[in-house]
């Protein structure tokens, strides 16, 4: 019997969290029987026995300003293509923007344009350049893809219902949380008097991840028994490294801020740490704050309604915008006998609620 065909569609390969839950998408709808065919600028580094690439013959680079529009073109006629040549039935997409590219190809075909929403594009355009017309198109495509999708996955409830009260379709989306996949570790508790805090982000670096006020915080500490690790490479094409450098320079405290962008073995470093904050402006259902609570590490993350979900623990929790919170947990969590026990136990304590199989989850939705 010929295994059921779903179509996908992803430019190329990026490093992070969007990137490694559309990989393990496609490979836990293979280990289901399905048959997975994405459209590609290039190939992705995602393998299965079913999951096959189609690659676009681009000609301009992903720097030039035509590469976008021309990906676009291509990517609508050849899902079109495949989907009458292979006739597909069923279209999975992540973000809005490929649910577009989902919806214009298969209109008029019968097609079903399943759209997994990790973010919100409507949010981050603006902290970008051009905020005003990113924040147009970004808000044309919610629109168009909560309409025209035959369901929307969101990975947090606020999420869904920021999107539901903004382009509506309740009755179409679901919430479907990352889950947490990583092992416990040996997690050191820090022995205050002498040893050196060893605190850690894993993150991109960008303006909604919210960094330059985790340097702020920092910069007001009354101790000096920290390092700071950032894990994480820069996304804007701004240089906002080079500005997180520069403040670090100026606050005096670049000597214990250490920037090690992109690591292939994160594990082994936050193995050493003994705190892991997550400053973030917005979130959908952060991957890298769930890794750190499955290795066991001890959790501070900002105060907003997805990261609430997470951590509904006020003790876990700081106000993103004002650094006084934060400076108070630091400054306890450094200065405090047992209170990395206290945290560490109260991160655990959340844990429970994401311990699932979300690629089962996920193909129950598709196969419904």
């Amino acid at each position: 019997m010929r295994p059921v065909t779903i179509l996908s569609a992803y430019y190329k390969h990026k490093p992070g969290g969007f990137t490694k839950r559309l990989y393990r998408a496609y490979q836990g709808l293979d280990a289901a029987g399905y048959r997975v065919i994405y459209v590609a600028a290039e190939k992705l580094p995602v393998e299965g026995n079913n999951i096959q690439p189609v690659l676009l013959p681009m000609h301009t680079k992903p720097s030039s300003p035509l590469y976008w529009p021309e990906f676009y073109l291509r990517a609508v006629r050849e899902i079109r293509r495949i989907t009458r040549e292979e006739q597909v039935r069923h279209h999975f997409m992540f973000s809005f923007f490929y649910a577009s590219v989902s919806i214009l190809a298969g209109w008029g075909l019968g097609v079903r344009t399943l759209t997994f929403v990790r973010g919100d594009d409507v949010y981050d355009s603006r902290q970008k350049r051009f905020a005003w017309l990113r924040g147009l198109i970004h808000g044309m495509l919610e629109k168009l893809g909560m309409r025209y999708s035959a369901r929307i996955l969101t990975t947090s409830e606020a999420m869904k219902n920021i999107m539901n009260q903004r382009s509506g379709g309740q009755a179409k989306t679901t919430n479907l949380p990352n889950d947490i996949v990583t092992q416990e570790l040996d997690i050191p508790v820090p022995e205050l008097r002498s040893e050196t805090v060893r605190i850690a982000t894993v993150s991109v670096l960008n303006r909604r991840k919210n960094l330059m006020f985790m340097l702020e915080a920092l910069s007001k500490l009354r101790t000096t028994n920290w390092e700071y690790l950032l894990i994480g490479g820069d996304t804007t094409g701004e240089d906002y490294l080079g500005e997180l450098q520069q403040f670090a320079q100026q606050a005096g405290i670049a000597e214990r801020v250490k920037f090690l962008g992109w690591q292939d073995d994160v594990a082994s470093i936050l193995q050493t740490c003994h705190l892991f904050v997550l400053p973030t402006l917005h979130e959908g259902s952060p991957n890298a704050l769930l890794e750190a609570m499955g290795y066991g590490m001890p959790c501070l993350a900002s105060n907003i309604p997805e990261i609430r979900e997470i951590l509904p623990d006020q003790e876990l929790l700081f106000s993103p915008q004002q650094p006084a919170e934060l400076v108070e947990r630091l400054d306890k969590f450094l200065r405090l006998p047992g209170y990395a026990r206290v945290i560490r136990e109260k991160t655990r304590h959340c844990k429970s609620r994401y311990t699932f199989d979300w690629e089962q989850r996920l193909v129950a939705l598709i196969s419904n």
